[in-house]
């Protein structure tokens, strides 16, 4: 069996479509359409090579999660054409987990928050030639939002749309590990879920601790001195504000919560926002003639380290011959244990990325550095002209393809 893989150029976003190729023909499966930089012309484009090299046929779309730079290209017509064998989403979408619907519920309200009115103008799509720093930071804040308030019509075509009528299914499976699934039509192609974890906790942590993830922090982190958020004549002592008894407005954990909240500039709850939703990330093995392909969507290092935490996901993670850069390059979604110790065999690394200013240092210079230490073959949509070796064909502007 022939596969390739097409990573298509939507900037800092993902879109894979992957096509399995033998004798009795080609099945393909796509993994992701979204972008958060580029005009929805350049999604247009895909979506129309995506149809077209299909043949208007899907063996299996995959949602890794609802970030719009993972989705928004499912906002279009085109795709009620397409016929789809299988629509699989992180547990966390399922609309009969009362404890996903609770997750969803509280990322959108943040986002809400957080973005204001709802914009169709992409913050990240033009960068002014001269701002001040309190500008990029509103841009950056207001992107960040836009990213998790994902475009209801996108969801609403993995939900219930495309032609066929396909099944959905919501994982991983509950009370299951590092689950082997099969999709009918895909012979011998098998997918390994290895999370997002149902762990609440694992969930929440989303840095890696010093020394696992691809940044050095520091040693010492000097505490940021916070005043109350008005000054003292509009001030008021607890028991004048508290009621007591039965009629008591508040409760502690909510005291904690506001007085939490008032401290915090809404630049760091965006951050955590942003990392929550890419901690529900879909991470998928790929398996097909003994070759183990690795898609983590954007998954965090609460997320990595229960999977590597699993025997059972860490012994299929030791076979990984092909890597889907998570998180476009950023130090939390790539464990240094898993490009230095866990994955021993030959790589191939796919980078979907593009350089924002808001955010230089992604890709990681580190984590580059560590691949080119291991001797991979890289690909990056940033840098599609330094893309070589005889597995990749690139499609200048429209996608890098790798052939193996």
């Amino acid at each position: 069996m022939r596969r390739t893989i097409r990573m298509y150029e939507v900037g800092f976003g993902d879109c894979f479509l992957l096509g399995f190729h033998d004798d009795a023909g080609s099945k393909y499966v796509l993994i992701d359409c979204g972008t958060i930089t580029e005009k929805k012309a350049q999604l247009d484009n895909i979506v129309s090579d995506i149809i077209k090299t299909s043949g208007e046929r899907l063996a299996l779309v995959i949602a890794t999660h609802r970030h719009k730079d993972h989705v928004w290209g499912f906002d279009d017509p085109r795709w009620a054409n397409v016929e789809v064998g299988e629509v699989w989403m992180p547990w966390t979408e399922d609309p009969q987990d009362p404890r996903a619907a609770k997750i969803r519920e509280r990322h959108s309200a943040l986002a809400l928050a957080l973005a204001g009115a709802p914009s169709n103008q992409n913050p990240l799509e033009i960068t002014p030639a001269r701002e001040t720093i309190a500008q990029a930071r509103a841009r950056n804040l207001q992107a960040i939002a836009l990213n998790a308030l994902t475009n209801e019509k996108a969801m609403a075509t993995l939900h219930s749309g495309f032609a066929g009528e396909p099944p959905r299914a919501f994982l991983p499976i509950a009370n299951t590990a590092c689950e082997a699934r099969t999709v009918n039509g895909l012979a011998g192609v098998t997918f390994h879920v290895l999370g997002p974890t149902r762990d609440a906790k694992a969930l929440a942590s989303m840095d890696p601790p010093e020394g696992a993830g691809y940044l050095k922090w520091p040693t010492r982190i000097p505490k940021r001195r916070v005043g109350p958020p008005f000054s003292q004549r509009y001030q008021i002592s607890e028991p004048d504000y508290v009621p007591l008894g039965a009629r008591q407005t508040f409760r502690l954990e909510d005291r904690a919560a506001i007085k939490k909240s008032l401290v915090e500039p809404s630049g760091m709850l965006a951050a955590a926002l942003d990392k929550a939703i890419n901690n529900t990330s879909l991470v998928m093995v790929i398996e097909a003639n003994g070759h183990f392909m690795l898609f983590p969507g954007d998954a965090q290092w609460g997320s990595w380290q229960a999977i590597m935490a699993d025997q059972k996901c860490r012994a299929v993670l030791e076979k990984v011959d092909l890597l889907k850069v998570g998180h476009h390059g950023s130090h939390n979604a790539t464990p240094r244990a898993l490009v230095e110790e866990i994955i021993s065999k030959p790589l191939t690394a796919l980078f979907s990325t593009k350089p924002v200013k808001q955010w230089p240092n992604i890709p990681r210079e580190k984590l580059l550095a560590a691949l080119n230490e291991r001797h991979a073959e890289i690909a990056r949509t940033d840098a599609e002209l330094d893309v070589a070796g005889a597995a990749f064909l690139v499609s200048k502007g429209l996608y890098i393809e790798w052939t193996g």
